[in-house]
């Protein structure tokens, strides 16, 4: 079994999905970091250990400037091993949550400083939550907006467009679950968002901020920075303009890694796990996305390399063109309001190449680093470090019915059994008229056709007799299937009341808090 196989969404609650396990962590950690401090691997000339040094010398600083902007406290960690472990700053469920809680654990049990990457380059998917909706067994999956929606913009652009229904959101959350008979710390988590209000417009940071306000108090307090301001240091400038120095290159081994993953998984999609880089003439794309400060829409990088250098553009949009090497013309960029920053793949590549001794995924990040994976030993030439995966599921405390998918398809199996085989259910039949149309259609399933007339002829009269012998049973099929439809009725609401991928707001705090402080004790 692969391990993209073992990585399946946990069902039950409280369940735990954690591979390696968590007591196993300090030994992949510490052979992570031999193995890329002997790596002979030479970044832009510069030596993958030194670089290595800088780019998490430089990952500490701006986290703690990010946090000092915010006006929060600043965690105390000397070590120089870092462990990593990121989302983007949007309302995620429990699973996701407690990947913060497990990285402040065993960052203090293994002499770890913990950093949180905010993804904030991501765009924001949706201006709702999901919730559960009605009354039992008739429950539906709804809708409750905190914004309105603007299409995909990036966080880092994303600010709130309609304060006052943002204002309005967790009283309108806690009315809407009001009739689940439990109190979500919905309420006081969105005092908390709002205290944000005055000091940022941005939609994902008010969430970040009142985040972290919550880890403080149950005792998680990491280090944070946005992947934004990691993307504008000196390493990250390293790393992108010795990928666009080699960017033909890197373009074969991107595809061809994507290519033989799509091979490897019987994948059809040609968007699946990610798309190809385009090539348009002589323009490749790179892997990073690129935008003027203040658009609300990403753009696709291109570069090609000319007498002059390196020529970049999005769309039709030329930009500056930056020298081979030329990190200051590449910070310049930034300084300039053209903003370049990383894409999936590219995100974990830097940051597990030049940043992380242990990087803690989701399900869904472990399964597309596999990409990564290949693609740093084919253009890095580097075997790469391994990583953690962590997810959990807590379902909402709301009474679910004691029913399982395998119950339905055994009230199934006896419906559909009564309705073409009543015999098997008469066989202690009194009435002698009904006994001899079970003896007669026993005796022609029993029978052995010579040819095809006489399979015909078994085959109509066995027919014939179930229709005779039918109304016996048709109390016992008519409860059947309202058995049925009531399991259907239970599953489907089961479906909705157990999901996984509520907002961690929408849990109450005395069921949320106990089960994420309980990853601050790793090894216990």
């Amino acid at each position: 079994m692969t391990d993209t196989q073992r990585w399946l969404a946990p069902r039950d609650d409280g369940a735990i999905l954690a591979v390696p396990p968590l007591r196993e962590v300090g030994r992949l950690a510490l052979g992570n970091r031999r193995k890329l401090a002997d790596s002979p691997l030479r970044i832009l000339g510069r030596p993958l250990s030194t670089l290595r040094e800088q780019a998490g010398r430089e990952a500490r600083l701006a986290a703690i400037q990010y946090l000092q902007d915010a006006g929060e406290p600043i965690p105390v960690f000397s070590s120089g091993t870092l462990f990593l472990a990121g989302h983007q700053p949007e309302l995620f469920h429990p699973g996701v949550w407690v990947k913060n809680f497990a990285l402040h654990g065993l960052a203090r049990t293994h002499n770890a400083t913990p950093i949180n990457l905010v993804v904030d380059n991501d765009t924001v998917k949706s201006a709702a939550v999901r919730l559960p909706r009605g009354e039992l067994p008739d429950v539906h999956l709804a809708t409750l907006p905190f914004d309105h929606a603007t299409g995909e913009v990036p966080y880092e652009e994303r600010t709130v467009h309609d304060e006052a229904l943002f204002a309005t959101f967790g009283e309108r959350g806690m009315d809407a679950l009001r009739s689940w008979n439990y109190r979500p710390m919905l309420a006081d988590w969105w005092a908390e968002v709002q205290s944000q209000t005055a000091r940022t417009p941005l939609l994902g940071e008010r969430f970040a901020a009142a985040r972290r306000a919550t880890e403080r108090r149950w005792g998680c307090h990491n280090l944070e920075v946005p992947l934004s301001a990691l993307c504008r240091t000196e390493s990250f400038a390293v790393f992108a303009l010795h990928i666009l120095g080699d960017l033909p290159r890197f373009h074969h081994v991107y595809n061809e890694a994507v290519h033989a993953y799509r091979r490897r998984y019987g994948i059809k999609s040609r968007n699946h796990p990610v798309p190809d880089l385009a090539r348009d003439g002589d323009w490749l794309e790179a892997p990073f996305w690129a935008w003027r400060a203040g658009a609300t829409r990403r753009g696709r990088l291109f570069a090609r390399t000319t007498a002059d250098g390196i020529s970049l553009r999005t769309g039709n949009e030329a930009w500056p063109t930056v020298k081979r090497g030329d990190i200051a013309a590449w910070q310049n960029l930034e300084r300039a309001a053209f903003k370049v920053r990383t894409r999936a793949l590219t995100t974990t590549l830097f940051a597990r190449l030049l940043l992380a001794d242990l990087f803690i995924h989701g399900i869904g990040g472990g399964k597309y680093d596999e990409l990564t994976d290949d693609l740093m030993r084919a253009f890095f030439e580097t075997e790469a470090p391994g990583f953690m995966v962590l997810s959990a599921t807590l379902h909402l405390p709301i009474p679910a019915y004691a029913v399982e998918i395998e119950q339905r398809r055994r009230q199934a199996t006896t419906v559909r059994d009564l309705y073409y085989n009543p015999q098997r259910y008469l066989h202690n039949e009194r009435d002698g008229e009904v006994r001899e149309l079970v003896a007669q259609k026993r005796e022609w399933i029993e029978r052995e056709p010579a040819n095809a007339a006489e399979k015909e002829q078994r085959f109509h009269a066995i027919r014939a007799l179930g229709d005779q012998l039918r109304p016996r049973v048709a109390d016992d099929v008519a409860a059947g299937r309202m058995r049925l439809a009531q399991t259907d009725r239970e599953l489907a609401a089961n479906a909705v009341l157990q999901r996984r991928d509520y907002a961690f707001c929408l849990f109450p705090e005395a069921k949320l808090r106990p089960f994420c402080v309980s990853f601050l004790r790793p090894e216990g």
